[in-house]
């Protein structure tokens, strides 16, 4: 995909966010690693499910959030449901966060199309997957080895600096001692 490295797509989309009906915004995110998972078709998915996964991505300090792409509207069904998911569900009615992410609005059930958001508010990675735990868990699995490359980056350029502003020290000290030689 062609927008990988590239800054996210913002969105302001509405949402169900456990048991209540708002409006999530990209911005909420930022600073923050998040997933963003397209269902084709997203039907009634157990919440225990859906926390289950939550939990899974908080391990790693990740935000999930679903998008639906139906269109009967995704908080009618959970609202009529004894218990709803506390992962956030947005729903995209007219189809415009898909078509920032480049994702096709499916009628018929495909597969899940899931987008790896860094703390920079970069595209990092797409995967294509089915909503099951082992697709899940091979995101996950990419999400942490993406975690600990951008964490390795962050300690090198740490490293870095460090070793400059030593040189730089020892530097400036090279110089007073020849200016008071002077």
């Amino acid at each position: 995909m062609e927008k990988i490295g590239k800054p996210a797509p913002s969105f302001r989309a509405p949402a169900l966010v456990a048991g209540t009906l708002t409006y999530l915004d990209s911005t909420q995110f930022a600073g923050r690693w998040t997933a963003v998972c397209f269902l084709p078709y997203f039907g009634i998915v157990e919440p225990d499910f859906l926390d289950h996964q939550t939990n899974n991505f908080d391990r790693i300090d990740t935000t999930l959030l679903i998008v639906s792409s139906g269109t009967r509207p995704l908080h009618r069904m959970w609202l009529d449901r004894p218990t709803t998911p506390r992962t956030p569900l947005l729903y995209d009615p007219l189809g415009r966060l898909h078509r920032s992410f480049g994702v096709a609005v499916a009628q018929i059930p495909v597969r899940c199309q899931t987008f790896l958001i860094d703390r920079a508010g970069l595209l990092r990675f797409h995967l294509i997957h089915d909503f099951a735990d082992r697709g899940l868990a091979a995101f996950q699995e990419i999400l942490t080895m993406s975690q600990t490359q951008d964490s390795e980056v962050v300690t090198a350029k740490r490293s870095e600096y460090d070793a400059n502003r030593e040189a730089m020290t020892a530097l400036s000290e090279v110089e007073a001692c020849e200016t008071r030689r002077l």
